[in-house]
């Protein structure tokens, strides 16, 4: 079985290059360092995800997404103001080429508190992405989650899902077009 561990022992498993299932504000999530290429890679092997999709980045304050999108749209209010909305962003010049698509990247500012958690231990932001093989249906019940990615995945994180019912809304950072309702 994975183990279950605290969000302070879990950041230390991922800045130590592991991976996790945690909640997050509708679903469980699978995360990693985003800036650990070992580790991202490892949540590609578990879902069995295609490399030309992408992946969101969750962060509980805009300051972990300094190295990751383009200055220019760094204080734009809307990052801050929608709550649950994925953005999608230029990628600053030092963000890491896996973390983007077409100079672009997905980040969101989380109020879960145990995704804040284990940002603030880490102090970075973390790859998200459903705890679900790709192509497959997501099933909430984490007993089988667990199932699924045993051996695959380090650690699940404690805590409890939001109460969201459907996944967050993607826009456009420039265009302010929704790509996902």
């Amino acid at each position: 079985m994975i183990p279950k561990l605290n969000p302070r022992d879990a950041s230390d498993v991922l800045k130590n290059g592991g991976t996790a299932i945690y909640p997050t504000e509708g679903i469980y999530g699978l995360g990693c360092d985003p800036f650990n290429s070992k580790s991202v890679e490892n949540i590609f092997k578990a879902k069995g995800r295609s490399k030309n999709k992408s992946f969101i980045i969750l962060g509980s304050d805009i300051k972990y997404f300094h190295n990751i999108i383009d200055n220019t749209y760094f204080m734009d209010e809307s990052l801050q103001s929608e709550s649950f909305t994925t953005w999608v962003v230029p990628s600053n010049v030092n963000c890491p080429p896996w973390l983007k698509k077409n100079d672009t990247v997905a980040i969101r500012l989380t109020k879960h508190e145990t995704v804040k958690l284990l940002c603030d231990h880490m102090n970075a932001p973390i790859i998200s992405t459903s705890a679900n093989l790709s192509n497959s249906q997501y099933d909430g019940d984490i007993k089988n989650i667990e199932k699924v990615f045993n051996e695959k995945i380090d650690c699940i994180v404690k805590g409890i899902l939001g109460n969201e019912r459907k996944p967050s809304t993607i826009k456009n950072i420039i265009t302010k077009e929704v790509i996902r309702a």
